[in-house]
């Protein structure tokens, strides 16, 4: 797995850095500003634009129950393609020390859970240029799943310091190169940041205050 999050990582550093150019902050991470369809949605860049797709609801070809977007109106769904080759969907971007981003990840197949020759898997990762560290924030297989299409899981990652980093999303066929299985991935909603939760804080500690001070109240009847 970390050797994997690694080529992912080079990948995203010779497609989304061409020239020595410079990191944007995270663009389109709800996919909403993508025309819904086929190709690497907006912001975002892939090694097979052919098996990535933005859409509003997606069923597998009627395999699973339709799974719908859990920010706005629109997710990217990645396919698996020929055997052991990755499908990949990353952005470098910008975040600031002790910034949150989440995301909504979703791995589903129509293979059998518990399979052995086959074990397709997808993954979902974040990578460090700073400190040059992969974390992965999901991952799942065939042979770990307990069902054939795994629930939305919500997952999220704190910046330890201010710089570049890579969002990396994955899903390849292992042991064959027939039978498909998917990554899905959206927006979660906003996670408050250090001093959003500060000034939350703040405004609760003023509200006890004036209660407080409420209580001391004397009111006199002439």
């Amino acid at each position: 797995m970390k050797k994997f999050f690694s080529i992912a990582a080079a990948f995203a550093a010779a497609i989304a850095l061409p020239s020595g150019a410079s990191a944007s902050t995270l663009i389109n991470g709800g996919f909403e500003a993508s025309p819904a369809g086929p190709g690497a949605p907006t912001g975002w860049a892939t090694n097979n634009a052919g098996l990535v797709q933005v859409v509003t609801s997606f069923n597998g070809g009627g395999v699973f129950t339709p799974y719908t977007a859990q920010e706005g109106a629109q997710f990217a769904v990645l396919a698996t393609g020929a055997q052991n080759i990755a499908t990949v969907l990353t952005q470098i971007f910008n975040l600031n020390q002790n910034e949150t981003i989440s995301f909504m990840v979703a791995f589903a197949t129509t293979e059998n859970p518990g399979e052995t020759q086959f074990n397709d898997s997808g993954a979902f990762g974040i990578f460090d240029f700073t400190n040059l560290a992969n974390s992965s924030l999901f991952s799942q297989s065939v042979s770990a799943a307990t069902s054939q299409a795994g629930p939305w899981t919500r997952v999220s990652f704190t910046a330890p310091s201010t710089g570049s980093y890579a969002l990396n999303a994955s899903v390849r066929n292992v042991g064959d190169g027939i039978i498909s299985s998917y990554l899905l991935l959206d927006a979660a909603g906003a996670v408050p940041e250090p001093g959003t939760w500060m000034l939350m804080l703040l405004g609760l500690g003023a509200v006890g205050f004036s209660l407080r001070r409420r209580k001391n109240l004397r009111v006199s009847f002439i």
